[in-house]
């Protein structure tokens, strides 16, 4: 599964519906459903697509804790059938991009392990002659736990990127700088509400970028950072998206929901080798929570595509 759609002139919300069909639609998630004793649902596609996130709620195994503190949930499939459906599902890959060049890459954060190596990624691509014109990070000021940090500090190549951060964009910032060269400029944005604070670092040709919350009572979340970067974006532009490979399903829906459907535009995501991790949030458990955040944010697409509320 490749998570690439090119939105035509007048027809966009068709194009993302039918993409939408044949993600809900491929194998593997079948596979994946029925094996943890799911029937497959009937009826239209967004009934379909709102009974399997439903049915995905034995899935949630964060309960509102960070992704590192999850420990796992009850399964009646294998963990050799969960990763199976994952690969089919291109959650466990790193496919390269299918164009030579692209008018902007977008690398998302998270965990700063994570963070660091999709920003490694992106300029590997780019060192690959993967061409783009303009390279942004779209992050946040979460604090980082020493927790965290540490999964940084013991990998000997990248732990100096993790010595003294604060937060998601000290870390982000201090990546780009590590890998593509460059001495940060940093503006920062600050707001006696810490969910209202935003940062700016301009790091060699590359823009990193902290967008505060759009809602006070809680912090940035992913559809944050691409509304801080999207007016960027002209109406013809074709969008890298680099991300962790687990992340691809979800992510690629808000980069839907975040650049729109009604534009003639190229939309692509790709990730990094999950093995990079080695073994750090890529499990079965992983999966089957990030398919149901993908499901939770492929519900929340067709909504909008269908004027409706998410």
């Amino acid at each position: 599964m490749r998570y690439r759609i090119e939105l035509p002139e007048d027809s966009g919300a068709s194009t993302v519906r039918q993409f939408i069909e044949r993600w809900v639609e491929h194998p593997a998630l079948r596979r994946l459903v029925e094996l943890e004793g799911g029937e497959w649902p009937q009826g239209s596609l967004s009934e379909r697509v709102a009974a399997l996130h439903e049915f995905s709620a034995r899935w949630d195994f964060r309960r509102g804790a960070e992704r590192l503190d999850l420990k796992g949930g009850a399964t009646t499939s294998s963990d050799g059938e969960i990763m199976a459906a994952a690969e089919e599902l291109g959650m466990t890959r790193a496919d390269l991009p299918l164009d030579d060049a692209y008018d902007h890459a977008v690398v998302l954060g998270g965990t700063a392990l994570a963070s660091i190596y999709r920003i490694q990624r992106l300029f590997e691509l780019r060192g690959a002659s993967i061409g783009v014109a303009s390279a942004a990070v779209l992050t946040a000021l979460r604090k980082i736990d020493e927790p965290e940090l540490e999964l940084v500090t013991a990998r000997g190549d990248i732990a100096a990127i993790a010595h003294g951060a604060a937060t998601e964009f000290d870390v982000m910032t201090r990546a780009v700088a590590h890998f593509g060269g460059g001495e940060p400029r940093v503006t920062r944005t600050p707001n006696p509400n810490p969910n209202l604070s935003g940062a700016r670092a301009d790091v060699g040709e590359t823009l990193v970028l902290a967008a505060p919350s759009a809602d006070p009572g809680r912090r940035p979340n992913t559809r944050d950072n691409y509304d801080v970067y999207a007016e960027r974006i002209e109406r013809s532009d074709s969008v890298l998206v680099v991300t962790s490979s687990i992340y691809l399903p979800y992510q690629f829906f808000i980069a839907l929901q975040a650049l729109g459907w009604n534009e003639p535009r190229t939309i692509e995501a790709v990730g990094f080798p999950p093995e990079w991790m080695r073994g750090v949030l890529t499990g079965a458990s992983n999966v089957l929570q990030e398919t149901r955040s993908a499901l939770y944010g492929a519900m929340n697409t067709l909504k909008l595509v269908d004027g409706l509320s998410p």
